[in-house]
């Protein structure tokens, strides 16, 4: 008998393996699970050199995957970035603003704001932040990161050209017109990039996250990661990054590179698409317009690509060994989204079940979309957050259409492949708030409820299977690596969402090996 590196015994365990659904014991070896189990038949599997680790009773559930987050963008605003996450009005937008300009130079940049939830019940203008400074560039960002508004200076930056892809006299500007402005704010150096990914990294790992997909807003943008990785300060987080679109089936495909190229802590995913915008920016396309916008009667939102052309990149991004990674929100969106998949598979003698291509969001998803997604097992990545943040959604899209928001429960008994995500930072990078929002989905929709059960198995397996990795992560397996939180109570019996998310991370451990201790310093991969 190989004897095991450490025994962990006395534990919780639920392991998401059918075989052996709970357990009270794990035994490791070379950072893989050898048993899982009783302690008496654990126990056997010690040598003179074994490590015994005592779970005290507590929970233990596999490592969080979060499929669907923005390392870099998280990691930049906790670095520079003013955060305007929770923001009562604009004066307190305005203050903040303030005092990150008090502790940086250059632009002023912030995100996290929600026009909806601001006394002011608006987006706030160029002149707004005019006030802030009329010496220094400013650029905010909305939550969604689909709209943005810029001051005067900021605006100078641009030709007339650049000015008018916008609403110049207000600073609004949306979706890909935000990149006019924000090409002229100086990229960050190699340090400040290798800092911002470590800083969110070592967050996501403190909230019980081993494992994450991240899109990459550049190519150059995986550079920090490597150099990180080289240097052996790559937080023990497994990461997917999904590169551009463009870059995959250009310069990355020119290399060799598509899908799954990498190891077990680096590796790439899917090509990434945009198809529409926001509902909360008013950007998502729908198929019928807006129901709470009266100033613009026909907005039906934003279309990213024609339809047809948005075909050619699907078909052009798997030819070349790519997953699809397609941001789709509203109805439309999804419906051209759902075309762009099903043109790409249909020349191609190989199911989805093996390409895996994935609908980010597809928040609106009447009955007939919902059966498209079923029958070719086109995979949607959730955001159960979005539930209960975006309480106005039947308002904004008009009380049928909000009928079919966020249909988790229906998606899943219809046999969709389905994971959770936070899309951090558009939302809280916390696992037990989103568990909390999927089973209890207070106070909307309540017959979309999932079970803890089911919930946790697309946090966890659900975030194995759309990277192609379920037979590597996602449950507590004999042959998967040995990645699983303790928690600081018994998720499973969690009968209100207030319990769910009073729940903290205890401890984490990636490989069999614990990386994170409550209030200790975080490891780095070595």
């Amino acid at each position: 008998m190989l004897y095991a590196d450490t025994i962990f015994t006395n534990g919780n365990i639920t392991t998401l393996d059918d075989a052996t659904p709970t357990a009270s014991a794990i035994v490791v070896r070379d950072g893989r699970v050898v048993y899982v189990g009783n302690d008496a038949d654990a126990l056997r599997y010690a040598g003179d050199g074994t490590r015994r680790m005592d779970l005290a009773g507590k929970h233990i559930v596999p490592g969080f995957c979060d499929a669907h987050l923005h390392v870099f963008w998280f990691g930049s605003l906790l670095a520079k970035q003013a955060d305007l996450t929770g923001a009562g009005n604009i004066g307190e937008i305005s203050s903040r603003l303030a005092e990150t300009a008090g502790k940086t130079d250059g632009w002023v940049l912030g995100r996290g704001f929600d026009q909806d939830k601001m006394a002011e019940g608006r987006f706030p203008t160029r002149a707004d932040l005019d006030q802030v400074s009329s010496s220094r560039p400013i650029l905010i960002t909305r939550v969604c990161g689909h709209a943005a508004v810029a001051n005067s200076v900021a605006l100078a930056f641009l030709t007339d050209e650049e000015r008018a892809l916008g609403d110049a006299a207000t600073g609004l500007y949306t979706e890909t017109a935000i990149s006019a402005i924000r090409k002229y704010v100086p990229p960050m150096g190699e340090a400040e990039s290798e800092a911002a990914v470590a800083t969110a990294l070592n967050v996501a790992l403190s909230r019980g996250f081993t494992s994450v997909g991240t899109l990459l807003d550049t190519p150059d943008q995986m550079g920090a990661y490597l150099r990180l990785k080289r240097k052996g300060e790559l937080p023990p987080v497994r990461v997917t990054a999904h590169p551009p679109h463009k870059a995959a089936v250009g310069s990355l495909a020119d290399n060799g590179i598509a899908t799954g190229f990498g190891d077990e802590w680096l590796r790439y995913g899917g090509a990434k698409l945009f198809s529409d915008g926001s509902l909360g920016a008013r950007t998502a396309l729908l198929a019928a317009p807006y129901a709470d916008d009266p100033e613009h009667p026909e907005n039906l939102g934003i279309r990213i690509y024609d339809p047809e052309d948005l075909k050619a990149k699907a078909r052009d991004a798997q030819s070349k060994g790519w997953q699809l990674v397609i941001h789709a929100i509203g109805d439309q969106a999804v419906r051209e989204t759902l075309d762009a998949i099903e043109y790409a598979l249909d020349h191609d003698d190989r199911p989805n079940t093996y390409h895996r291509h994935r609908v980010e969001h597809a928040s609106i998803l009447p009955p007939d979309l919902l059966e498209r997604m079923a029958k070719r097992q086109i995979i949607a990545v959730l955001q159960p957050q979005f539930v209960t943040s975006d309480t106005w959604t039947g308002e904004r899209v008009g009380a049928a259409r909000g009928g079919y928001a966020y249909p988790f429960r229906t998606m899943l008994d219809a046999g969709i492949p389905l994971a959770l995500s936070s899309d951090c930072p558009v939302e809280m990078m916390d696992p037990c708030r989103c568990l909390a929002a999927a089973v209890f989905r207070d106070p909307w929709s309540p017959h979309e409820c999932l079970t803890m059960s089911e919930a946790l198995r697309l946090y966890c397996l659900g975030g194995a299977y759309v990277s192609h990795l379920e037979n590597e992560r996602g449950s507590l397996s004999v042959g998967k690596v040995a990645d699983f939180v303790m928690l600081s109570g018994d998720l499973m019996a969690c009968e209100t969402a207030d319990a769910v998310k009073s729940l903290a991370v205890e401890q984490v451990f990636v490989g069999g090996k614990s990386v994170y201790r409550k209030s200790e310093k975080i490891s780095a991969l070595k």
